[in-house]
């Protein structure tokens, strides 16, 4: 089976500013509440759960954030495209995918608070996979909206209102915890507040979607299976392209604190790091939307996915040569610019290669385990890479190129997008 017969959208006209303003505000608050646990409160949780007093080796307090990681993302893996195949099948006033929406932000905030109170690396694990499982409800039907509400002309921009979501979303929550120095007991619960505050206007908006009438979603026996999409062509190779962009990207930038630390050798990292966080975000801001929008504007996606990872595999040689805090950080930047160049376009590619519009839930739900259990994984992937070759970090920037080189080319392999 190489090929399956697609059924249409039911894509109405263009949507409207109110409707893109209130999708980015509630990815920014999804982004805000995953990125920032993840980059900065969960480790430091993790490290002093499993030493409490005492210093911890680098190498063993990453394995200990890596397995953690591991096992939420195999619950990503598992909860993506089921959160997406539900959200198919549900019908009522209130539409399909807003539903899952409001499952998912209830059970990945109250995950959060939850989180704030635990001591051990068990009980951490067990909460933080659970708000993976809302996280992953949410970003299923989040994402089948791109293919049910926007049209064709529209997908590139709207992908990037999501990738300049994800960059503000953490530079507020990483700000905020950062700059108000808050511990794990405040910062989870203020930031389950912040992402009930940003989904309610999508939520609460009869404009998100139109009422989804039981005629509509009646379940069809025949929906392709995993097996059978992934031996879709073009829905196989947009699954490697994504798979290894988004690891080799995470690679390069999930064990920056290390990086600095331990091979820059700087005593005190945070402020570095802060830097490096500061460059990647504005340069992701500064090109996601234009890019998204440009790719809407000549009709292509391929050119920029391409080029966006030569430019990521660039900045993975130049942060191999890098031995001051200045070169770190452009090349951060550097990353930065390329990914937020790949994240405004891959999203709409991924959108436009879905050969079932009926089951586009459970088909983007698929897809996007590309785009969040690679950084999941990356932890413990980098910290294996850097012990097995002695403390270096430049194998580690070489593979994270090569990935994203491979996963760039991978993408013109995809016929049925230009």
């Amino acid at each position: 089976m190489t090929d399956l017969v697609r059924t249409p959208s039911r894509t109405a006209g263009s949507v409207g500013a109110r409707w893109c303003w209130t999708f980015g505000l509630v990815w920014t608050g999804v982004w805000m509440a995953q990125l920032t646990p993840f980059q900065f409160v969960l480790p430091l949780q993790i490290a002093a759960a499993t030493t409490p007093g005492t210093d911890v080796d680098w190498l063993t307090g990453v394995v200990d954030f890596g397995a953690v990681s591991g096992i939420s993302a195999l619950c990503m893996a598992l909860g993506l495209p089921a959160a997406g195949a539900l959200s198919d099948r549900t019908h009522g006033p209130f539409g399909r995918r807003r539903p899952w929406i409001a499952i998912g932000v209830i059970v990945f905030a109250a995950a959060l608070v939850m989180l704030a109170g635990q001591r051990s690396v068990v009980g951490i694990a067990v909460w933080w996979c659970i708000a993976m499982l809302g996280f992953s409800a949410v970003t299923a039907a989040l994402t089948a909206l791109i293919k049910d509400r926007v049209p064709h002309r529209q997908r590139g921009t709207v992908a990037g209102v999501m990738s300049m979501a994800q960059a503000v979303g953490l530079i507020v929550g990483l700000g905020s915890v950062a700059v108000l120095t808050l511990t794990a007991h405040v910062a989870y619960p203020l930031l389950a507040v912040l992402l009930c505050v940003c989904a309610a206007p999508f939520v609460l908006s009869s404009r998100t979607e139109p009422a989804a009438p039981r005629r509509q979603v009646v379940v069809d026996r025949n929906a392709p299976t995993t097996r059978q999409l992934l031996r879709v062509h073009d829905f196989r190779w947009a699954m490697i392209g994504r798979v290894t962009v988004n690891l080799g990207n995470a690679l390069a930038t999930s064990l920056l604190i290390f990086f600095i630390q331990f091979d820059l050798g700087l005593a005190d990292p945070n402020s570095a790091l802060l830097s490096m966080t500061v460059a990647y975000i504005a340069s992701v801001l500064s090109v996601s939307v234009l890019c998204g929008w440009l790719s809407d504007r000549v009709g292509r996606r391929k050119p920029f996915i391409v080029a966006s990872a030569a430019v990521q595999a660039t900045a993975a040689v130049i942060l191999m040569c890098s031995d001051t805090v200045m070169s770190a950080v452009a090349a951060i930047a550097v990353i930065g610019a390329g990914y937020g160049c790949y994240m405004g376009v891959d999203q709409a590619l991924g959108a436009d290669v879905l050969p079932d519009a009926e089951n586009s839930g459970k088909e983007l739900g698929i897809m996007n385990v590309a785009l969040t259990v690679p950084p999941a994984v990356s932890p413990l992937l980098g910290a294996g890479l850097v012990a097995v070759f002695a403390g270096s970090f430049d194998v580690l920037f070489a593979v994270s190129g090569v990935l994203i080189v491979a996963g760039g080319l991978a993408v013109l392999r995809v016929r049925s997008v230009r």
